[in-house]
């Protein structure tokens, strides 16, 4: 209901602002063209694709962009709010304060949560029998919490609920049947299957029983967790001295016996590891893999050889570690770093300065086809796409790459934008050719550039404008103050908005 609310009142603000431009446009509008576009920076600027009928506002610079396309629809409230619906694949995805709101809409559920407050998810009944009732989200499985409340429902209707620490009990969550608690960490009950596992102050005193298992702890001093066939785990003084036995119903069961920080080893059919005041001082031999490693002290110096890997490191000063499809390298590490990929038909290679400045290259053989990036933080990033687009935004203040975080934050923080896509393919209509568009944005669309099988089309604000289309084209100051034009080979001329030379 509430992400109902805000999404109403930030639409009912929007239609206001799209009004006022519609009269701008209006005003200012003499023909129509298949595409249109007119800038108003730094109040708004529109662009309409009337053969797609796709349709996009800028207002207040970066701060605000509306979307519509006939089967997507995207509102943006930088850097408070976003939603963005896909009517063909009915989903929807709704950000609050990014990365702390969400809420999510899809064929599975629904799902809204800001952290670390608030959570509640809901999932449709399973498809009605012939004659049942009709689907829906009423009756499913579902579950609600606002921090320290929370109730749910599992999918078999039997209810949950509780206010922690206070009191309360889950089913059906966090990957278990039953979790009971009692003035948390006080009393706690867990059940899965036919286990059952009893807390006592958490994690002091801990006792499990269940079919084939048994369990029982007196946190630091002694614990134990045995499952018949399965596994045995023993600690004394936690965390100096263990022994465990795990993999028991497998063709390799290991072993594990500690006394921390002196000496551990893990041994398993074919394979041993060995550790000397650990994590310094490490030994590892595979018999499969014709693996040994050495480290002499860790991370500092390791040494390691076997069949299809190699690897040899002086940290930070030099190393590498070689393997069948991948390698990688560093030189005075953090300073230069290198990565490579080749898995079957396509190679990625990754150079990396001060971690975060990187160029990459990722190409496909089959498909001869390649893509890069380029980031030179804080600068700027380059990035040249598979599919023949390309994109470049300065400066790149932080590096973060993220859908949620390009959406929400990432043209506020950009004095140019440029980008470039490929034609729409297949053409819209048959023996229509299209070609690339392309995209630059200077001072959050103060100056535009836009170029596409329409035409070329500069602006800056509404002070200067320049459109060059198939059968016509003008300069405008003002928007008609004074503008010299040609249409159909015929040249005209307005002062002062009024044509002295009338269009044809």
């Amino acid at each position: 209901m509430t992400e109902r609310i805000i999404s109403y009142r930030l639409r009912f603000f929007t239609y206001c602002l799209l009004s006022i431009a519609y009269c701008l446009l209006n005003a200012c509008a003499s023909t129509q063209h298949k595409y249109e576009t007119e800038n108003y920076q730094p109040f708004f600027d529109y662009t309409y694709d009337r053969e797609r009928n796709i349709s996009r506002y800028n207002i207040l610079g970066p701060f605000i962009t509306i979307e519509t396309q006939p089967e997507k629809e995207e509102h943006i409230y930088r850097p408070f709010y976003s939603d963005t619906k896909d009517k063909k694949k009915d989903t929807s995805n709704t950000d609050y304060i990014y990365p702390l709101g969400n809420y999510k809409k899809t064929p599975e559920g629904e799902s809204s949560r800001f952290t670390p407050l608030y959570t509640s998810r809901t999932s449709p009944r399973p498809p009605p029998s012939e004659g049942g009732e009709k689907g829906g989200y009423e009756g499913g499985k579902g579950d609600f919490g606002f921090f320290p409340v929370f109730w749910g429902k599992t999918e078999d209707g039997e209810k949950y609920g509780g206010f922690f620490p206070i009191y309360g009990h889950f089913k059906k969550r966090f990957g278990k049947d039953e979790i009971r608690f009692f003035l948390w960490p006080v009393y706690t009950n867990v059940r899965e299957d036919k286990t059952e596992t009893t807390d006592i102050i958490w994690p002091i005193f801990s006792k499990t029983t269940g079919e084939k298992e048994d369990g029982f702890r007196i946190w630091p001093l002694f614990g134990y967790r045995d499952k018949e066939g399965e596994y045995s785990k023993r600690f004394f003084l936690w965390p100096l001295i263990y022994n465990n036995k795990t993999r028991l119903n497998t063709a390799r069961p290991t072993e594990y016996k500690a006394f921390l920080p002196f000496y551990s080893s893990e041994t398993s059919p074919g394979r041993v590891t060995k550790s000397v005041l650990w994590p310094f001082f490490n030994y590892l031999y595979d018999e499969e893999e014709d693996l040994t490693l050495r480290d002499f002290p860790w991370p500092i110096i390791q040494k390691g050889e076997g069949r299809n890997f190699k690897v040899f490191r002086v940290f930070p000063v030099f190393g590498f570690r070689e393997k069948e499809e991948s390698e990688s390298r560093f030189f005075l590490w953090p300073i230069y770093t290198y990565e490579k990929e080749q898995p079957k038909d396509s190679e990625k290679v990754v150079h990396r300065f001060i971690l975060i400045s990187k160029y990459e290259r990722e190409s496909w053989t089959k498909e001869k086809k390649d893509a890069s990036q380029l980031r030179f933080w804080p600068l700027f990033n380059y990035k040249s796409k598979k599919d023949g687009g390309a994109v470049f935004h300065f400066p790149e203040i932080i590096p973060i790459e993220t859908e949620g975080f390009e959406k929400n934050y990432g043209p506020i923080f950009r004095l140019y934008e440029y980008t470039s896509t490929p034609s729409p393919s297949p053409p819209i209509e048959a023996g229509d050719k299209k070609g690339d568009e392309m995209e630059s944005r200077l001072l959050w669309g103060l100056y535009s550039h836009k170029k596409n099988s329409f035409g070329d089309f500069v602006s800056l604000s509404f002070l200067v404008t320049y459109e060059k289309r198939e059968d016509e084209s003008k300069f405008s100051i003002l928007k008609g103050l004074l503008e010299f034009g040609k249409k159909k080979d015929k040249g005209y001329f307005k002062m002062l908005y009024i044509p002295f030379t009338p269009p044809p």
